[in-house]
């Protein structure tokens, strides 16, 4: 292992080389957000003397510690200590890649919005760098309570006191502009992408005229701006879930910046109740993601977005505790309106597994939802839309059911396939290969394309191109056309419910 210095706008960091890659992790890229800077909008972080020893992790951002992406399979990473101090990122690059001009991509994890972090293990990106020849950065913005606290007071301490975890994301992608060229970085070439919450975080950023010409291009990996009511809420709303929860904890409006950090997350069930996300506030988030789309009030960039075959079996929780009940509360809560279908397609599956039958409808009616959102992009704007489906069932515990669950594609992306618990094979290699090809090139020529691989042609209403990634990789029309339809025209009538006035 090698050490090696690069400059920054704030001082020099020292990183290292290991396994085919130069890494510099823990890299500040904004003030510690602790006491008066606590629920507050990112700050530019102040430079340093000597040398920033960038070796090895920094803290995880504060959250109520509950299930990661995936959570029914032993995770291939360990995340770091919880803290508030939690501003950090890490580069990782090819080695000896400081003067060269590589495309740059920047990984949001997901989480719900409460979970997760950029300092873990599984999301090394050694391999993927080494393998891809690009520049990848993870980072940690902040999750829950602490990223997305909406309350009155906070605007008496600063101008624009809302959406401070959207504020981080923003704070890195400036960061990355102003310093990743002497990584070997092209600040005029940034993909982001994202899973699951990061997915969705986004599609926030695609809103944001505060994120405008920070980023080129984005890959949005099962996360749709569309019948996501709990992720669509104006500052009012988000005011009241705020209050309500540090009502539940005993914290009143004199305390937010002085009471501590640990109780904030003492209600455990409140807080996954609460459902803190991104919330419009006519600034950073500009208004309603509906909305905004429908509007076509987004910016014009590439976009690869999709999701997995499967998607919700690994999202029910315990197979056995899922109820007809619950299958029927889903339905009717949300989609009454198509309840004649629906019940016609799936109810044949309650007597025998509601959890099965709960399992399939959701995870078809996330392909219809993804798809209705590349219609939406396709629609609207001048750079092409990518459509996928990823269909390699991960060769874990019980596939049968599971199948290729939520977030399973993230490892062949990484090309991290050293989860012991897996078993992974020379087959899942190629897998890796191809969806880690499809988009490194997609960060670098803002197409998938190389002439190696299947083509990868965009998407269109008209032709309803879809790439289903696997071993071998086809881009056909969409197989499910037939049932696609229908779950897709309940989901527009629900949009048209929910934004009066305006084409859906």
């Amino acid at each position: 292992m090698s050490t090696l210095i690069r400059n920054t706008k704030k001082g020099k960091v020292e990183g290292f080389t290991a396994d085919g890659a130069d890494k510099f992790l823990g890299i500040p890229y904004a003030k510690p957000p602790v006491g008066e800077l606590r629920f507050l909008p990112p700050v530019e972080s102040d430079p340093w003397e000597g040398v920033y020893q960038a070796t090895a992790f920094k803290s995880s951002p504060m959250q109520v510690p509950g299930p990661d992406e995936g959570s029914q399979f032993p995770p291939a990473g360990k995340m770091t200590e919880m803290s508030e101090d939690c501003l950090y990122l890490n580069v990782y690059a090819p080695e000896n890649a400081q003067n060269e001009k590589l495309p740059v991509m920047l990984w949001l994890y997901g989480g719900h919005y409460l979970n997760g972090s950029g300092m873990n293990t599984k999301w090394d990106g050694a391999n993927f760098v080494r393998n891809q020849h690009v520049i990848l950065v993870t980072f940690n913005y902040r999750v829950g309570i602490f990223g997305f606290m909406a309350h009155p007071i906070l605007k008496k301490q600063s101008k624009h006191a809302t959406n401070a975890g959207v504020g981080d994301m923003i704070m890195a992608l400036k960061w990355i502009r102003d310093n990743i060229a002497n990584f070997g970085g092209d600040p005029g070439n940034v993909t982001v992408f994202g899973v699951s919450a990061g997915s969705s975080a986004i599609n926030v950023l695609m809103t944001s005229p505060a994120a405008k010409g920070l980023f080129h291009a984005a890959i949005t990996e099962s996360g749709s701006p569309f019948n996501h009511d709990e992720w669509d809420v104006d500052e009012a709303r988000e005011q009241e879930r705020c209050q309500k929860y540090l009502d539940s904890i005993g914290v009143t409006a004199d305390d937010l910046q002085t009471a501590p950090v640990e109780k904030f997350v003492s209600n455990e069930e409140g807080y996954f109740a609460a459902e803190f996300c991104p919330y419009v506030d006519g600034d950073v988030v500009p208004d309603r993601l509906e909305q905004s789309y429908l509007k076509g009030n987004i910016h014009d960039v590439p976009v690869i977005l999709g999701c997995t075959a499967d998607e919700a079996f690994i999202l029910l929780g315990e197979r056995d505790k899922v109820t007809k009940e619950r299958f029927d509360r889903t339905v009717n809560t949300k989609y009454p309106h198509g309840r004649d279908y629906i019940y016609a397609k799936y109810g044949a599956y309650l007597n025998q597994s509601p959890a099965y039958a709960l399992g399939r409808f959701r995870s078809d009616n996330t392909i219809a939802n993804m798809r209705y959102f590349a219609t939406c992009l396709s629609k609207h704007r001048q750079a092409p839309t990518y459509y996928y489906v990823f269909t390699r069932v991960e060769p874990s515990h019980d596939p049968a059911f599971f199948g290729a669950h939520h977030s399973s594609e993230t490892p062949y992306i990484f090309q991290n396939l050293d989860n012991p618990a897996i078993a992974y094979d020379d087959f899942d290699q190629k897998v890796s290969d191809n969806i880690a090809t499809y988009w490194a090139n997609f960060a670098r020529n803002h197409h998938p394309n190389d002439g190696k691989l299947p083509e990868w042609k965009p998407f269109t209403a008209e032709s309803d191109l879809t790439m289903y990634i696997d071993e071998p990789c086809e881009c056909v029309p969409l197989k499910t056309k037939a049932m696609t339809d229908e779950l897709q025209k309940i989901l527009a009538k629900r949009t048209e419910e929910n934004n009066q006035g305006l084409k859906v």
